[in-house]
């Protein structure tokens, strides 16, 4: 099984972030052998979550999240996480450079696509025509800001074309995490994306190509298809509050995702994240969507999904 990755066949020039790090893939570890810990983390404008586990699954840091009353600056989060890291390393026995740390980007920071390109060219053309691809869409998706982008090819038969997995996001966030990482003496092993992850959790719980899947958060909805020779993902925003529910708001949020699920022919729907967690939100989703399963994680708790994709690719780092 092979996690979406930074793969080795292709890199972006040197002077290039590698925003998706290279990885042998998923695969399983050998009782036998070397500890490790891995320590993802999440930060977005309503919360942050973390978890710090071992390659036996066995928490090391109990889940933790801060859910904040309404939206606040990235900066703020940081600083409140750096607050909370620091309380956990005081009563940690594992000093924290022995852990593995990664995080993720939310989906509004960046920008994700497949190109398919023909094989009948030459290596220099083919490097070329992706960075000609990649300029447009920047220009047309970040006018006017900095970014730093991943790109290398996905798996494919001898006769089809290549496929180019292509992940760009903006500096500026990138930035901040590094910062904040090194303001607290560690380093970020695995800065992904969210889209990524999602597709990840897809991959690692076995989901046949083509998938779809609608991941709820606590400050949103992704719905996300991965397919053969494309990616399409939607975000809409809505707050989960496992004690009540805005039932009008989110009607008219379900009816636009049933729109764009009609619209874009998807199929072989799963439902996944913090909703699960709650039987009276996960049997509306059932409901009002044509949802063919669940995806459910079960080692932890459902809203640290992506973390948990996170930690598989911090352990094969």
């Amino acid at each position: 099984m092979r996690l979406i990755d930074k793969l080795p066949m292709v890199h972006p020039s040197e002077d290039r972030y590698t925003l998706i790090p290279a990885s042998k893939g998923f695969k399983p570890f050998l009782l036998g052998g070397r500890t490790k810990q891995v320590f993802p983390f999440a930060v977005d404008n309503l919360f942050y979550r973390g978890i710090a586990f071992n390659k036996k699954y066995k928490p090391i840091v109990k889940p933790f999240e801060k859910v904040y009353p309404e939206e606040t600056s990235i900066d703020v989060v940081l600083e409140d996480l750096k607050e909370e890291i620091e309380n956990i390393k005081e009563s940690l026995e594992i000093p924290l450079n022995k852990f593995k740390f990664g995080t993720y980007i939310p989906t509004r920071y960046g920008f994700l696509k497949i190109y398919s390109l023909a094989k009948n060219v030459s290596r220099a053309e083919l490097i070329h025509t992706i960075e000609l691809y990649i300029e447009e869409d920047i220009n047309e998706n970040f006018p006017g800001k900095e970014v730093v982008y991943a790109y290398d090819f996905l798996k494919t038969e001898k006769e089809e074309p290549y496929r180019v997995l292509i992940t760009i996001v903006e500096s500026e966030i990138i930035q901040k995490l590094e910062n904040w990482a090194e303001n607290i003496g560690i380093r970020l092993d695995i800065i992904s994306y969210e889209p990524i992850c999602l597709i990840n959790l897809g991959l690692l719980k076995g989901l046949p190509i083509p998938f779809t899947i609608l991941y709820t958060d606590v400050n949103k909805i992704l719905v996300l298809a991965y397919q053969k020779d494309r990616i399409l993902y939607e975000e809409f925003s809505y707050v989960f509050s496992p004690d009540k529910m805005a039932e009008d708001v989110l009607n008219l949020i379900i009816w636009d995702i049933r729109n764009y699920i009609v619209l874009n022919d998807l199929s072989n729907i799963y439902l996944a994240g913090v909703v699960t967690e709650y039987e009276h939100l996960m049997e509306y989703f059932l409901e009002k969507l044509p949802i063919f399963g669940i995806v459910s994680i079960d080692v932890f708790p459902e809203k640290y999904s992506l973390l948990y994709t996170l930690g598989e690719r911090l352990l094969n780092v």
